[in-house]
């Protein structure tokens, strides 16, 4: 447990005859690194005053037997990001390529650690 912070249940992976209704260390790894893309784009958009209306994600990660072992040989970022502008999708694509190379938790994994984004702009009133 962490002091301050709220308890959380863990549990093997269901595969692994775990509960899946918990969540399971495989689990808080993908996530972990989902979240710090999520906040290192955040805090780099902030910085380009980007109009970001709606960003959504998927993840997946790739556990395989390996050398006798299990391990995560690839996690999948699939982010969808909505922009209010052309001009700032072009520019959110720029900065989502670089929060995904500085994200300290995907730069601390050993699985390759792969963005697969989609990028589009808020449709506008329709003129008539």
């Amino acid at each position: 447990m962490i002091p301050g912070k709220p308890v959380v249940r863990l549990s093997s992976p269901a595969e692994f005859k775990g509960d899946p209704g918990c969540w399971s260390p495989e689990d808080m790894l993908v996530t972990a690194a989902s979240a710090c893309l999520l906040m290192t784009f955040l805090a780099y958009s902030q910085r380009e005053e980007l109009e970001l209306v709606d960003y959504e994600s998927d993840t997946e990660g790739v556990l395989e037997f390996v050398n006798g072992r299990y391990r995560f040989t690839e996690v999948i970022l699939r982010p969808r990001l909505t922009f209010r502008s052309d001009e700032d999708a072009e520019i959110g694509q720029m900065v989502l390529e670089q929060a995904h190379r500085d994200c300290i938790i995907t730069n601390s994994m050993t699985a390759a650690v792969r963005l697969e984004a989609e990028i589009g702009v808020e449709a506008g009133p329709e003129k008539s």
